[in-house]
């Protein structure tokens, strides 16, 4: 991990770079010349409807997930199965899930490629280490489409992949590091939870959030991103941990609103005050606020989309390549602020909803009854 971050680190500027870029075609290979749009940015409003998209070729889709043992994983997963129902040209779905091995994930690649599937969306857990199984099935003509990794995730459009499909990871933890910041009035100590070891979201967002702090010399990260492999059980351990470390501890910046939780039963199991704290939605977060907010007066709230709906986003793009249309749609999406407690705006209310299933993420674009479904 520590290289990939020196990694990010080194790329932030050319990340920079590539949100000024207008939209474009795809670069080069099979699909050059279609309009995909691949560093156009905008709200997650401007999205497309696939039905416009299926064409008329038979095709079949595969989604490769570096591990999917978590609930934020199931939601992803079954929001590409509901996206690929719309289209008739769609004749087979398949789910990959390498269980935290980069070389299972690695090898499941391999696979669907020699099975002969048209697309293949990827999470790749192992962050670079994945980038020659893409290359591979970029060459052999097969779609690819890392989603979910920033804009500064490694390798080049039209070799190693089509393009990626993100929230610019960036400017979302730049949004709430400022909220951070500006609720702190410019002092305090931060803790940054994050994911697996390497992962490229974690990475992605920790270029975001030290460009903010860097303005703010009265802000201090105390430490971060520790790894907590976006494991509920495994942030409460951590964030125990750091409890006993640090007597004072602000506010804390946690990358996925589930895993949270599991450092937030670290501090009703301490007896500690809750501070700021910034996530991304999750049912169980919102419930849980309403119900300690009153005993954590310095318990304020703020999150964006969980964004389980980006890898429709990425379907929609490898299908429209692979049909040979173009998709002019924004392939990198701005996430504002999904909650605010601090805010006046009913709209930014922390959500919650308890006849969910407390790892719902009602962000999502699945029904409440498809939820409910899939967490039974």
């Amino acid at each position: 991990m520590p290289g990939l971050r020196l990694f990010a680190a080194a790329l932030a500027a050319a990340a920079v770079t590539l949100l000024g870029v207008p939209a474009a075609h795809a670069d080069s290979g099979r699909f050059a010349g279609l309009d995909l749009a691949p560093t156009k940015e905008g709200p997650p409003t401007q999205q497309a409807d696939i039905t416009a998209l299926c064409g008329k070729k038979p095709i079949r889709v595969a989604l490769s997930d570096g591990f999917g043992s978590n609930s934020w994983r199931r939601i992803v997963r079954r929001e590409f199965e509901d996206e690929a129902a719309k289209c008739k040209t769609i004749v087979e779905t398949r789910y990959t899930d390498g269980q935290g091995s980069t070389q299972k994930q690695i090898s499941d690649i391999g696979g669907l490629v020699a099975q002969h599937f048209d697309v293949i969306l990827v999470y790749p857990d192992g962050g670079e280490a994945i980038l020659k199984a893409m290359r591979d099935a970029t060459k052999a003509g097969v779609a690819v489409v890392p989603y979910d990794v920033g804009v500064a995730f490694p390798g080049k459009r039209g070799r190693d992949y089509l393009l990626v499909t993100t929230e610019s990871l960036e400017a979302k933890a730049a949004t709430e590091a400022e909220w951070i910041a500006r609720n702190l009035n410019g002092h305090g100590n931060v803790i940054v939870l994050g994911g697996t070891p390497g992962n490229p979201t974690s990475i992605g967002e920790e270029v975001g959030w030290k460009k903010v702090y860097a303005r703010y010399p009265g802000i201090k990260v105390l430490e971060g991103p520790v790894d907590t492999n976006w494991d509920p059980a495994e942030a409460q351990r951590v964030m125990s941990s750091l409890l006993a470390k640090y007597p004072k501890i602000d506010a804390v910046y946690s990358d996925y609103g589930l895993g949270a939780m599991g450092a937030l039963r670290a501090y009703v199991a301490a007896g500690r005050q809750i501070p700021l704290w910034a996530s991304e939605d999750a049912n169980e977060l919102g419930c849980f606020w309403e119900d300690h907010k009153a005993a954590n007066p310095g318990f304020k709230l703020a999150t964006v989309s969980g964004r389980t709906w980006l890898v429709r986003l990425a379907l929609r793009k490898a299908v429209a390549a692979v049909e040979g249309l173009n998709d002019p749609e924004p392939s990198i999406i701005d996430l504002p602020l999904f909650e605010d407690s601090t805010s006046s705006d009913p709209k930014l209310a922390p959500h919650y909803d308890r006849h969910l299933p407390p790892d719902a993420i009602l962000s999502t674009e699945l029904t409440r009854q498809q939820l409910g479904a899939l967490f039974k």
